[in-house]
């Protein structure tokens, strides 16, 4: 049950992500994360 749910919270932030910047949730991360690894 609790899986489920959290599958539908990502599926809803993927969208909300979608929307506002036109990444899906996994590019979104490894842009973040390539960003991290440059200013390191």
């Amino acid at each position: 049950m609790g899986t489920i749910i959290g599958l539908l919270i990502l599926a809803i932030i993927d969208v909300q992500l979608k929307r506002k910047s036109g990444l899906h949730l996994h590019q979104w991360i490894a842009k973040k994360y390539s960003d991290y690894q440059k200013n390191k």
